[in-house]
């Protein structure tokens, strides 16, 4: 196939998971007032957008490690690699968890409500008096509810191969709230999904969910030490993928002399 022929079924394909992405995004729209607040609704969701990768892109995601997804209250952390993570995420994607976002997000059409119903956590940056930090509602609603904060600790989209380092949030929470991390480690995108050169490969994706880390009787003064020794899981799984020394997981890391 001539490199023309896989640009243009690249945009495609990319066409109809879009199309399909707002498909499912109006219709759970419309589900999210007779459904407000429902645990399942993000849930639901997620396994909606994960058709459409698995028939238009032909990516299917295999799950390694589900007996080590221990019930909630706990922190799922994973790496982001780009925008097409939540459409490859539904297998992994429990029934009672929360993400944190800006209330500004309620604003997006479609979209923001279905997220303000989903039983997320709202963060207001600029109300006015005493307002409650990410890390602080999502203590309250670890310890409240029997449910599962999602997170990426990158913080921002790494774009594949290799990580940006981890912000503490996710730690502190754990630590806050004394509740366990489960690591889910997903599979660098590049070998069913080559973005920059506009290949849509297909295939197996692969997303390991990693023995769960307790917190029980930590303190603030083990938030480096957890943080690290996240990193250092983190590590090991993506140099694997990727076939590299540890060293060169990271990106402000130099390689080891």
């Amino acid at each position: 196939m001539t490199k023309f022929l896989r640009t243009l079924q690249y945009q495609l394909k990319m066409a109809f998971v879009a199309l399909w992405c707002s498909v499912v995004t109006l219709v759970f729209y419309l589900m999210s007032f007779p459904y407000n607040k429902r645990k399942w609704l993000a849930w639901a969701y997620a396994q909606g957008l994960n058709v459409g990768v698995r028939f238009v892109l032909g990516i299917n995601t295999n799950v390694i490690g589900r007996q080590n997804m221990i019930e909630g209250p706990a922190v799922i952390i994973m790496n982001h690699q780009s925008n097409f993570d939540p459409l490859l995420q539904g297998p992994v994607y429990p029934k009672n968890a929360a993400i944190i976002g800006k209330k500004e997000l309620k604003k997006i059409p479609l979209w923001g409500r279905l997220f303000f119903a989903s039983n997320n956590i709202m963060v207001d940056r600029y109300g006015k008096g005493k307002t409650s930090s990410a890390v602080d509602l999502s203590i309250e609603r670890l310890q409240a509810d029997n449910c599962y904060i999602w997170i990426f600790p990158e913080g921002t989209r790494s774009q594949g191969g290799k990580m940006n380092r981890f912000k503490q949030g996710a730690f502190r929470m754990a630590i806050g709230a004394q509740v366990p991390i489960i690591p889910m480690v997903s599979k660098p995108l590049h070998e069913v999904l080559d973005v920059p050169n506009k290949i849509a490969i297909g295939g197996q994706h692969e997303i390991k969910i990693l023995p769960p880390i307790y917190t029980t009787g930590m303190t603030d003064k083990d938030l480096d030490r957890l943080l690290e020794r996240c990193q250092e899981i983190y590590r090991e799984e993506i140099s694997g993928y990727l076939g590299c020394d540890k060293s060169r997981v990271f990106k402000d890391e130099k390689p080891a002399q």
